[in-house]
């Protein structure tokens, strides 16, 4: 008797194993590339470091653009690559838009060596700084310039946010706060394509494609239910 109930228990965790793996199976690369960044706006909205001033930042923000990992390379010439997705909400209707997929690439010149691997949440906070992702290729620090997020328990009064978008990085669990200038964004034109069923620029995606995929959409809930609207 306690043999068949042995048998039954490991049939029914096969069962059940098979069918959260044909589910993760479905997923596109790009579904998979959203899910991912669920992970770090989650793992954001739990870190000390940036506190409620990252979720205020992020309910007055016009997008979000998140890396869940970008490769930094550097043996005397340093290179940093990866790629994410971006988003837009009309704060009028509050309607997202997205997401877009894009990449960034990064060389540099210097004393430099190792490997480190970063997450990178970029918030944009008028139309200046969803804009630049609208773009097919733009140079940061040359087109825009992206300042370090605020940190701490609260947006404090004294804080001026003047720019159009503030970064949140951090390698391992620890805050990193390093430098995008001089990195290329691209927009990644084969993820958008196979996301969207056809040629479509990231400037089409942000403006007219309101957000309608499962796991798409289960990111908004997760910016909706994380950032704090004051």
């Amino acid at each position: 008797m306690k043999n068949n109930k042995i048998i039954i228990f490991c049939l029914v965790m096969f069962v059940v194993v098979s069918i959260a793996g044909t589910v993760q199976a479905q997923w596109t690369a790009e579904e998979t590339k959203i899910e991912r960044s669920i992970a770090v706006l989650e793992e954001m909205a739990i870190r000390k470091e940036e506190g409620r001033a990252f979720k205020q930042l992020l309910g007055m923000a016009e997008g979000i653009v998140v890396y869940p990992r970008l490769v930094n390379i550097g043996w005397g010439v340093g290179v940093m690559f990866g790629d994410g997705v971006v988003l837009r909400i009309d704060r009028n209707s509050n309607e997202w838009y997205g997401p877009a997929f894009i990449e960034v690439k990064t060389a540099s010149v210097g004393l430099q060596a190792g490997i480190q691997e970063i997450t990178l949440v970029l918030v944009l906070m008028d139309s200046e700084g969803v804009n630049v992702f609208k773009k097919t290729d733009f140079e940061i620090g040359a087109d825009i310039r992206i300042a370090p997020g605020p940190l701490g328990d609260s947006l404090q009064a004294s804080v001026s946010l003047n720019d159009s978008i503030y970064s949140y990085s951090y390698s391992e669990g620890i805050y990193a706060g390093f430098s995008l200038a001089g990195s290329v964004i691209h927009a990644d034109s084969k993820a958008n394509r196979n996301f969207y069923g056809g040629n479509i620029t990231a400037e089409e995606i942000l403006n007219t494609k309101k957000v309608n995929n499962e796991v798409a959409l289960k990111m908004i809930q997760t910016i909706n239910r994380i950032n704090i609207k004051e």
